[in-house]
């Protein structure tokens, strides 16, 4: 007989290999680890997913649809102070220090491996986040080339989270941060046309 249907067992099994994640390679969690660690049978687990693959596409979306979604409410937030300096900030602190850049690391590695579902997936929010971005900037800086600087925040994010994962001893997070929001902003003072 089948197990039941049941959304709150799918979000177990996910937050449980999301968990797993935090000390683990993906490559070495089994199936079998996710079912105990969850507290289901491996044959509930099979029910919901027949692979590790299937479960990290349900992973990546959910995590590239939670980035996207915090994004969203923050530049949205008509009670926030949004202006460029501080969205800039945000991007790259939200995207670098993500309690979630083991997996994101990994979800980049196996999307340039080959995994074509991952890298389309990927390459889809990249493009989302892009575009986001890009008119979010325009809004606030109209004179200023908000697809260069949109590209450079996402660009630059992705290799601070790469520091930030090695745990390199040189590398200061909030000193670069810092230091590249005034960049960006010089960078942007310079896009502005002389009258």
């Amino acid at each position: 007989m089948a197990a039941p249907r049941n959304a709150n067992i799918k979000q177990t099994i996910l937050a449980t290999a999301l968990q797993l994640l935090q000390t683990t390679s993906f490559a070495d969690i089994s199936l079998a680890q996710i079912a105990q660690a969850a507290g289901i049978s491996k044959g509930t687990l099979y029910y919901y997913y027949n692979s590790k693959d299937d479960i990290l596409c349900d992973i990546t979306e959910s995590y590239l649809t939670h980035l996207a979604g915090d994004l969203l409410s923050w530049v949205d937030n008509k009670e926030k102070d949004t202006r460029p300096e501080r969205l800039f900030n945000y991007v790259l602190r939200r995207g670098a220090a993500s309690t979630f850049g083991n997996l994101r690391l990994y979800l980049i590695g196996a999307a340039v491996s080959g995994d074509t579902l991952v890298r389309d997936r990927f390459v889809e929010r990249y493009d989302y986040f892009q575009t986001t971005l890009t008119a979010k900037i325009a809004e606030r800086l109209p004179h200023a080339d908000s697809n260069y600087l949109a590209w450079l925040l996402l660009t630059t994010m992705d290799g601070m989270l790469v520091q930030v994962q090695l745990r390199s001893p040189g590398f200061d997070f909030d000193s670069f941060v810092n230091k590249t929001v005034q960049m960006l902003q010089q960078t942007v003072a310079l896009m502005v046309p002389q009258k």
